[in-house]
């Protein structure tokens, strides 16, 4: 009973979470793949329903699981990827790609549905003996497909991880604040997918050796629970990272120093980059930057972007980035909350205004942001650090 009443729970949120996605999705694309993911969730988590209600619908949902698999990494890859697109996203043929497994899951479906209901039964809840025919047959199939799910979801799991790290580095070279915009969530669900397929693993392995109480059923639906709940919650609240930019004529991709560094150029190409702004011109951006941010005071702006800056000071985004990153060895964000915090250090000595009010007076759009580059600059708190200036202490 237990593990109805969780199934039909997890069931409930996604069909709310659905129903508000689907009245989206006309105007956001990148919404697509999250639904198709939720889908899938949806179909594994409804088997105790399936099993205790509706016993005549087993064999279908026997066959479509496969199907439910292979779909859920490569939507949540292609949902990650919606997030954290420097434009729009749009649906293109060349993602259905990601779904080629999908082949070979509706082939053992096929299988599975095609085999006698007593070969059927034997193979998946008694014991199927020596196996033969199409027995045989859909047994190599299904284990094949187990292990090449588990290296596809593996590789996907991979490219989550590395597509939101290089995303994070992305958002600092044109975002001064990132707050909201960082998908650390998004660690947190693929961490909860990891730990819901161990333990549903330890479970059916060691299902009828361990008898405990940590050890069960319910625990499976209830990890998958929580799994879906910050899916569902996170999802509806989560706008793309770059979405205020989006529809902006003179925004164009920043390369990646670090991913180019990861793949060597060409001779040729190296060299083109390297004349692409020679020294003087780099110097001559970083004083025209620097006259902006300091003695014109941008950096006061929270929603300060390098587009902007660079529209600002009159230079083409892609040469201020690479001047901030080549010449002065920072990202935007860490630049313009180098000005920030500079100012920040003043008012703290200089003022009896509160850490939020000083906080925001500088241009930080959240007192936790203000604390962490605050201390990652000076090795302090600013409570400390006005302490340390003999300053009283005001919260």
């Amino acid at each position: 009973m237990a593990e109805l009443i969780l199934s039909v729970a997890a069931l409930g949120m996604l069909a709310l979470t659905l129903q508000v996605l689907i009245l989206q999705q006309p105007r956001q694309a990148y919404l697509q793949p999250l639904m198709i993911a939720l889908c899938a969730l949806g179909l594994m988590l409804s088997g105790p329903l399936v099993f205790q209600v509706f016993p005549a619908l087993i064999d279908g949902y026997i066959a479509a699981l496969p199907l439910a698999f292979f779909a859920l990494l490569p939507s949540l890859y292609l949902y990650v990827q919606a997030l954290t697109a420097p434009h729009a996203w749009q649906w293109r043929s060349v993602q259905g790609k990601h779904y080629w497994t999908q082949v070979f899951a509706l082939a053992l479906a096929l299988q599975i549905l095609s085999l006698p209901a007593t070969d059927r039964q034997a193979l998946f809840f008694g014991d199927p003996g020596p196996l033969h025919g199409q027995m045989l047959i859909t047994a190599a199939t299904f284990l094949l497909a187990t292990l090449l799910w588990l290296v596809a979801s593996g590789w996907y799991v991979l490219r989550i991880s590395l597509q939101l790290r290089q995303y994070r580095r992305q958002l600092r070279r044109v975002f001064a604040a990132d707050a909201g915009k960082r998908l650390y969530w998004l660690d947190g669900l693929l961490a909860a997918l990891l730990l819901s397929w161990a333990y549903a693993l330890l479970f059916f392995v060691l299902e009828e050796r361990v008898h405990s109480r940590w050890l069960s059923a319910a625990g499976v639906i209830l990890l998958a629970l929580l799994l879906v709940s910050l899916l569902c919650v996170c999802a509806l609240r989560q706008q793309p990272g770059f979405a205020e930019l989006f529809g902006s004529a003179t925004v164009q991709p920043l390369p990646d120093p670090a991913a180019e560094a990861e793949t060597p150029l060409s001779t040729e190409a190296a060299k083109y980059q390297r004349s692409a702004l020679s020294e003087e011109q780099a110097q001559r951006i970083a004083e025209k930057a620097r006259q902006a941010v300091y003695e014109q005071a941008l950096y006061l702006n929270p929603a300060l972007t390098l587009y902007q800056l660079a529209d600002h000071i009159g230079v083409p985004a892609q040469y201020l980035s690479q001047t901030l990153n080549q010449t002065l060895g920072l990202s935007f964000y860490d630049y313009i909350n180098a000005a920030r915090i500079k100012a920040a250090k003043q008012q703290l000595v200089q003022t009896e205004d509160s850490i939020l009010s000083i906080a925001m007076a500088v241009g930080f759009n959240a007192r936790s942001s203000f604390y962490k580059a605050f201390k990652a600059s000076t090795g302090m708190t600013p409570v400390m650090y006005r302490a340390a200036q003999g300053k009283s202490v005001m919260g």
